[in-house]
């Protein structure tokens, strides 16, 4: 974009922007409160033939000037205030993005609005500057931003962008070095009684208000949510607790005792009141904590093991599955019973839009009516379209003793209900001798694109090594099972032989990472080659836990969650236990999605604010997705925010200036912009006052600052040395555009040209 372009689109989107006649200030709060008026109206307009209008113009030509201070907009003079590309904004509406619209309801994000529309925080009043970052802190009185819902801008499509739509933002794929960094840690008792051993999968989940506005929304810092053990007694009882990232430290939110720690968690909104809750197992023993650890109910009849949650029956009630059966997300109660499914996928597997439940062998219908009995022995599965013809294929995965079998089949009309695509076959057939003896083992398996190639591949750990299996191969009925081996890399897994893994597209290059965690260390394998990108000592027993990949700490970057114990192993000599975050230390990782719900977590399933889709969508149908265990941002993961910025003199109170921030990018600016107000021209100038956002900015939203500037020398007020602004956004926040930071110089006295 050309310097000149940018900042037209950054002070254009909203002309009206340039009026003094209705300013609004806003609050302050140490020079930096957020006020109104950014995009408001000011005086009043009109289409044509409106009296307001002066029409005696003779040849008007959008853009130029006319009449008596007025520009032309659609072939007639309209008042400069209310002049929108070619049309002119009547008394209510306003302009957004070359055209008049009248703002919508109040909201304090733009979840509150309608589809299509983004809640535009400029025409609001601003909080008062009160707590964010921790739910524990937020009280009663505090003045939460508002803006006004607005039409959502289209995204540009030419090369050139014009000043009617979101220019398109994105970074290119990251080619520097793989730098992982282990950032903040939990636990760490690396002795007895090894009281922060955690060996079971995270998950992550919205339980509280971090920023104080009343709702759980993926505004709000996520919280990680796991079960630990004390003495190496993993099959006893152990304590469930909840941690989050607040202001860059780990904060713990609640610990409660009775939850097994060698069971799965699952987390959501499964009562439909406000608020998410978290399902815990302890053997029959079914708890659903809300989101401060206080028990909701509790089925104390039920096997349970690794639940699931969805909305089955598509009826706006959210069930729960278990190993023993099928729950009423409201009150626990037993809807239907279920002949033992330990870890549960939930998926449209006959295709007629309801949701059916599998555990890798045996297909359910939602009232737990038997589908269809491949025969074949698995213990997990997973869920993906492996040769895209539109209809999911089943991955299952029998780890029994004298096993370690994969098979893949899919739900067929008529009898006998099902078709096996590729019969069972040992994982491990061309992997070298196992050196602990083990003949069985496979842990629950990954579904995602590898190589590349535009089809999906299938990952799992075994008892000798970590494999993946090309998709396109699996499907071809002609390859022999050997020949469907994409690579595979010697690790191990003397313990239980079936951990999980977890897969992410680090750089956004379109070939997934294979994030896995062995006996002893944590690797990152390159997905394409098997190469190992990355590994650090990570102890643990081994059950069928995996680490998580989300953003769990609002940075707008992926983060690695992994867990581990210290009851068993040392890895050179070192143990590690509890839960450990890994970021990029470049801040070169993708964005991703803020949230990984349960084991058997395939984005569709969970909205990122932890409501549960009562319609779910095919996780197979939406473009860039086709996985399962994987975490990806729907849209692009290269997407990037765009940090633009205007300024207007204040027309009321202290001599100050009005300075709007907008995020023309696609990815989400964090707060803390830092805002700062020179005298002079750019780009260079004398300091006069600094700030920062106090809200995160979406694609296309405003924070008004009301900067006040009362010592500012005598020709900055008196109109003879103009201002400008700059904008800075935080270390580690990389935009698309960074010749846009600096707005144009200005006149900061009211009523006096600029």
């Amino acid at each position: 974009m050309r310097l000149w372009q940018a900042a037209a689109l950054s002070s254009l989107l909203f002309p009206v922007f340039a009026s003094c006649g209705s300013d609004s200030d806003g609050g302050t709060a140490s020079n930096a409160g957020s006020g109104g008026g950014g995009t408001g109206g000011g005086g009043t307009g009109g289409k044509a033939g409106d009296a307001s209008i002066n029409l005696d113009s003779g040849d008007c030509q959008t853009g130029n000037a006319c009449g008596d201070g007025g520009i032309c907009a659609g072939g007639v003079c309209c008042e400069k205030t209310n002049a929108c590309g070619n049309d002119c904004c009547t008394t209510g509406e306003l302009c957004s993005f070359q055209k008049c619209v009248t703002p919508g309801k109040t909201c304090t994000e733009s979840s509150d609005c309608a589809a299509g529309e983004y809640c535009e925080m400029a025409l609001g009043s601003g909080s008062d500057g009160g707590p964010v970052g921790d739910a524990a802190s937020c009280t009663t009185g505090f003045i939460v931003a508002e803006g006004k819902c607005l039409p959502q801008p289209p995204v540009c499509t030419g090369a050139e962008p014009g000043l009617d739509c979101l220019p398109k933002c994105e970074l290119p794929p990251s080619s520097g070095t793989f730098d992982p960094e282990i950032t903040y840690t939990w636990g760490g008792v690396t002795s007895s009684p090894f009281s922060s051993d955690v060996m079971m999968t995270p998950i992550v989940i919205q339980l509280d208000d971090d920023n104080c506005d009343g709702k759980i929304t993926p505004l709000d810092i996520p919280e990680i949510v796991f079960v630990t053990f004390t003495g190496g007694a993993y099959t006893g009882a152990g304590t469930l607790h909840a941690i989050s990232i607040v202001n860059s430290k780990v904060v713990e939110k609640f610990s409660v005792p009775g939850v097994s720690p060698m069971s799965q968690l699952a987390g959501g909104n499964i009562d439909g009141k406000p608020g998410n809750e978290v399902v815990g197992c302890n053997g029959s023993v079914a708890t659903a904590f809300d989101g401060t650890g206080k028990v909701v109910w509790t089925n104390s009849n039920v096997s349970c093991a690794s639940p699931a949650i969805a909305d089955l029956e598509g009826d706006g009630t959210v069930e729960v599955v278990v190993e023993g059966g099928i729950l009423n997300g409201a009150d626990g109660t037993l809807k239907h019973a279920l002949p033992g499914v330990p870890t549960p996928a939930v998926s449209d597997l006959d295709g007629d839009g309801k949701l059916d439940i599998t555990d890798g062998r045996r297909a359910f219908k939602a009232d737990g009516t038997l589908i269809a009995d491949s025969g074949n022995p698995s213990s997990w599965g997973a869920v993906g379209d492996l040769d895209k013809d539109g209809k999911p294929e089943i991955v299952g995965i029998d780890p029994s003793n004298g096993q370690r079998r994969m098979h893949i089949w899919r739900v067929t009309p008529g009898a006998p209900g099902f078709q096996v695509v590729r019969q069972p076959f040992d994982i491990h057939e061309t992997a070298p001798s196992n050196p602990c003896g083990h003949n069985s083992g496979g842990g629950p398996p990954t579904i995602a694109d590898f190589n590349g190639d535009g089809t999906p591949d299938v990952a799992l750990a075994g008892s000798i090594a970590y494999v993946i299996f090309d998709g396109k191969k699996l499907m071809d009925a002609t390859a022999a099972s050997t020949t469907t081996l994409l690579w595979q890399t010697v690790t191990q897994d003397c313990s239980s032989a079936a951990t999980g893994s977890s897969v992410f597209d680090f750089n956004g290059d379109g070939k997934a990472e294979a994030v896995y965690s062995d006996e002893l260390n944590l690797k990152v394998y390159d997905g394409a080659t098997g190469t190992e990108l990355w590994k650090t000592c990570n102890t643990t027993g081994t059950l069928i836990e995996y680490p998580v990949i989300a953003d769990v700490d609002n940075d707008g970057q992926a983060d690695i969650v992994v867990a581990s114990n210290a009851y068993a192993f040392n890895c050179g000599g070192t143990k590690q236990s509890g839960i450990r975050v890994i970021q990029s230390k470049s801040k070169s990782w993708v964005r991703t999605r803020r949230v990984w719900n349960q084991h058997s977590y395939h984005i569709t399933n969970i909205e990122e604010d932890g409501t549960v889709p009562t319609k779910e969508v095919a996780n197979w149908t939406v473009p860039g997705l086709n996985n399962f265990r994987q975490n990806k941002q729907p849209g692009s993961e290269l997407a990037a925010p765009d940090a633009t910025v205007t300024v207007k003199p204040r027309c009321s109170g202290t001599f100050g200036v009005l300075v709007e921030v907008r995020n023309l990018g696609s990815a989400p600016l964090p707060t803390g912009i830092k805002v700062e107000v020179f005298a002079g021209s750019p780009p260079t100038g004398t300091s006069l006052a600094t700030a920062t956002t106090t809200i995160p900015l979406y694609a296309a939203q405003a924070e008004v600052l009301s900067i006040e500037l009362p010592n500012a020398p005598a020709d900055v007020k008196s109109g003879q040395t103009p201002v400008f602004a700059t904008v800075t956004p935080p270390s580690g926040v990389v935009e698309c555009r960074t010749d846009n930071n600096s707005s144009s110089a200005v006149s900061a006295v009211c009523n006096q040209p600029r």
